[in-house]
C-alpha cells in the first residue's frame, strides 16, 4: 500500500484515524511522563496504566465492573427511551401533551442530575434504582428533544400521504413520523449515552459502590482515594475506549443502514 492509498484510508475509515489519534495520544503521553521530570504518581507512564488495566481484568474486578456499568447504563437508557417515545407520541397527538412535553423539558433539561441527589437519597436511597433514576434523567430529555425534532422536520408530504391513504393520527405517528425522524433520534442517543456515563461515574462517587462490586465510577474512586493513579487512568481510559467501541459498532452502523433506507425510499418516490 503506497502513500496515496494509506492517506486514503486513513480520510475515508473513521475507526482508523480514530486509532491512529488515540496512539499518538498514548506516545505524547509516554514521552511527557518519561522526559518531562513529572512525577509518575501524577502522571504515570503507558505501561504502568497497562499493566493496571490488565491486573484489574485477570483479577476479574476491572471486568465484573464494566459489566455491571453496562447493565446499569442500559437498564436507565433503556427506561429513558420508552419514555421519550410515549411522550413523543403523545405529543404529536394532542396539543395538551405537547405543551406539558415542551414545559418540562424547559424546566427539567438544564437541570443538572447532581442537583437532585439530595432528594433522589431521600426517595430511592443509595443503590441501584437511585443510579437508574439520576441516568433516567440524564438521557430523557436529549432523547425526547431529539425526537420531537425530528418528527416536527418531517416533510409535509409525508404526512399528507399518509391522510391520502386513510392512515389514522396515531398510524401516521407510528409509521412514517417516527421513522423518519430517527436519524436525529440518533443525535439524542450519542448524547444520552454520553450523559449516562457521566451520571454513573458522579452518582457512584456520590454514593459509594452499588450493587456486589459496583460500577466503574466505584473502581475510578477507589483508585483515586488509594492514589493508585496508574489504576484511575485505566478506569477512565475503559470508559474512553467503551465510547469509541460504541461510537463505532453501534450508532455508526445505526446511522448508516438509515441514511441508506431513506435514501433508497427517496429514490423510489421519486421514481
Amino acid at each position: 500500500m503506497n502513500a496515496r492509498e494509506l492517506r486514503q484510508t486513513f480520510y475515508r475509515k473513521r475507526w482508523v484515524s480514530r486509532l491512529f489519534f488515540f496512539a499518538l495520544i498514548l506516545l505524547i503521553w509516554e514521552g511527557v511522563s518519561a522526559f518531562s521530570g513529572i512525577s509518575p504518581l501524577l502522571l504515570p507512564p503507558v505501561e504502568k496504566v497497562a499493566a493496571a488495566f490488565w491486573t484489574g481484568l485477570v483479577d476479574g474486578t476491572l471486568f465484573v465492573q464494566t459489566v455491571f456499568s453496562l447493565a446499569v447504563i442500559a437498564l436507565g437508557f433503556g427506561i429513558s427511551l420508552v419514555l421519550a417515545l410515549l411522550l413523543g407520541v403523545a405529543s404529536r397527538l394532542s396539543p395538551f401533551m405537547d405543551r406539558l412535553t415542551d414545559a418540562l423539558t424547559v424546566m427539567a433539561h438544564p437541570l443538572p442530575g447532581m442537583a437532585l441527589l439530595p432528594l433522589i437519597v431521600i426517595w430511592f436511597g443509595t443503590g441501584t434504582p437511585a443510579v437508574t433514576v439520576v441516568i433516567v434523567h440524564a438521557c430523557l430529555w436529549p432523547i425526547l428533544l431529539s425526537l420531537q425534532s425530528g418528527m416536527k422536520d418531517a416533510p409535509a408530504l409525508y404526512t399528507d400521504l399518509g391522510r391520502n391513504f386513510s392512515m389514522s393520527r396515531l398510524g401516521i405517528v407510528l409509521e412514517i413520523l417516527l421513522p423518519a425522524a430517527f436519524s436525529q433520534l440518533l443525535s439524542g442517543f450519542r448524547i444520552g449515552w454520553a450523559r449516562a456515563w457521566r451520571a454513573l461515574i458522579s452518582a457512584e462517587m456520590v454514593f459509594g459502590a452499588i450493587g456486589a462490586y459496583g460500577g466503574l465510577g466505584w473502581y475510578i474512586f477507589k483508585q483515586r482515594t488509594m492514589m493508585n493513579t496508574a489504576g484511575l487512568f485505566a478506569g477512565i481510559l475503559l470508559v474512553a475506549v467503551i465510547g469509541m467501541l460504541m461510537e463505532g459498532l453501534v450508532f455508526e452502523r445505526m446511522e448508516k443502514k438509515t441514511l441508506r433506507k431513506w435514501s433508497a425510499s427517496a429514490g423510489e418516490g421519486k421514481a
